[in-house]
């Protein structure tokens, strides 16, 4: 083990924070996502300090492979912009960095100060940045490139006691941020860690703050809570702690109302964690959504109607379970249609209205319905096809052919034969056949040449000769 030490005011080198080796942590690096590994290695070509931290550094304590890793430097988010072509900077107040490989999002953030409090955004020092964290065991930084772990708040020893011990001080920690108190319940009940005494009773003092929280953060916490696996644990945890009735009020004053709406409640929660828990399941919003309502909408009969109306009350019903929380108003509606969908119901899909009667093949349909004629999956009656011939093709429009010359005076037809001629008689002239047929020998042939039309003007009745077509 390694100490980095400070200096005071007076000189003296003071101990601020332990280092532990490799063999000291046991951090398997093969569960260390390489992208996040290539991030802080191109900050530390840039000339900056970089380290995984939160709860990455804990999982891997743990043994567990984390699912997201967030990294923390020294460099401010316009100078990690330019660094990094595929990043965002985001946040108004409490700008980060998201630093995009592939479909893989990665949080870099600046370190902060405490010259503010624990909520300020000012940037600071790394020892700063440690202890304006909550709890100790998220105040862990961990390098990748030498495989050190970095504590400046006794962090590696309160995860060898499974103990969650604030680094703010109990009279200010929930009073700045209440949401810590979700994040509290749900450390323990994921971790198996234990909430000391002291701790407890400051959750149970400060939770009426969680009323003035805002709406959006506990709404991301609650999404994070149905994805986690350990959704029954810590939302009884939350219920335990007179936490839930200032998130979810509706939610908590059915479950308090007898014990079968409890069991029922925590019956579909487990439902839901074995659901999250399966790698080969899909975990949209919408899915995990619908496993939370399940108990609630299944409980009255009259919402899981197959009508529109129903529809939308179940829906109604659904937004003022969840209040004050606000998730999207499409993952909400989808998650209803869900359960309706499970039992078989079709709530918006519109019934087919019968039309007019029309005839077809000389019997008399109504307009709507579908023919009873067997169709291949090109389309075509099974009648129109054998097993030696294609499908028919379209016939085509053949345009009539023009009229061509021929020796002998003739013309030919469609066929292509030749009209004759017959010979010219004794005092008469025979007939030209160097061009279009003459009024002679249309006369000799039988043919009467087609009539001129001529667009005649009437006279108008005072007699001038300008006057206008009728």
């Amino acid at each position: 083990m390694l100490i980095r030490y400070r200096r005071t005011e007076d000189g003296r080198a003071v101990a601020k924070a332990l280092v532990y080796t490799e063999a000291e942590h046991r951090i398997d690096r093969s569960r260390i996502d390489p992208d996040a590994v290539r991030i802080i290695e191109r900050l530390r070509e840039n000339g900056h300090e970089a380290y995984i931290v939160g709860g990455a550094v804990r999982d891997l304590l743990l043994g567990r492979r984390p699912k997201d890793f967030d990294i923390v430097t020294d460099a401010e988010p316009s100078r990690i912009r330019r660094i990094f072509r595929n990043a965002r900077v985001i946040g108004r107040r409490f700008r980060l960095v998201h630093v995009y490989a592939g479909p893989k999002i990665f949080e870099v953030s600046t370190f902060r100060s405490i010259a503010n409090g624990t909520v300020g955004n000012e940037y600071g020092t790394m020892d700063e940045d440690a202890l304006r964290r909550d709890f100790t065991l998220n105040a862990l930084y961990y390098d990748p490139l030498e495989a050190v772990l970095i504590d400046y708040v006794s962090g590696f020893k309160h995860i060898g006691k499974r103990r969650i011990q604030p680094v703010i001080p109990l009279d200010t920690i929930f009073k700045e941020d209440p949401v810590r108190m979700i994040r509290c319940v749900k450390y323990a009940a994921t971790s198996g860690f234990r909430i000391p005494f002291r701790t407890r009773l400051a959750m149970r003092r400060d939770a009426p703050l969680l009323a003035g929280a805002s709406p959006s953060r506990l709404t991301e916490e609650f999404v994070k809570i149905l994805a986690s696996g350990a959704s029954a644990a810590i939302l009884a945890g939350l219920a335990d702690f007179g936490l839930l009735a200032h998130i979810l009020p509706a939610v908590d004053g059915r479950v308090a109302r007898g014990a079968g709406g409890r069991r029922g409640f925590f019956a579909a929660l487990e439902e839901l964690d074995t659901y999250a828990a399966d790698g080969s399941k899909e975990k949209r919003l919408s899915l995990l959504l619908a496993h939370f309502l399940k108990p609630f909408l299944e409980a009255e009969p009259s919402f899981l109607v197959d009508a529109p109306e129903a529809y939308q009350e179940a829906v109604r019903e659904a937004r003022l379970l969840l209040a004050p929380l606000n998730p999207p108003r499409v993952e909400l509606e989808a998650a209803v249609l869900v359960l309706f969908k499970k039992r078989g119901l079709s709530p918006l899909q519109r019934p087919r209205r019968p039309g007019p009667e029309r005839s077809r093949g000389g019997e008399r349909v109504r307009h709507g319905e579908h023919s009873q004629t067997p169709v291949s999956p090109l389309g075509i009656p099974d009648a129109a096809l054998s097993e030696d011939s294609s499908p028919p093709r379209p016939r085509k429009r053949r345009r009539k052919p023009a009229s061509k010359k021929v020796e002998g005076g003739g013309a030919t037809g469609d066929g292509g034969s030749q009209t004759p001629v017959p010979p010219p008689q004794e005092g008469h002239a025979a007939p030209r056949n160097d061009g279009p047929l003459s009024p002679g020998a249309a006369g000799a042939t039988g043919a009467k040449p087609a009539p001129k039309r001529r667009r005649r003007r009437k006279k108008p009745a005072d007699g001038s000769p300008g006057g206008a077509a009728s």
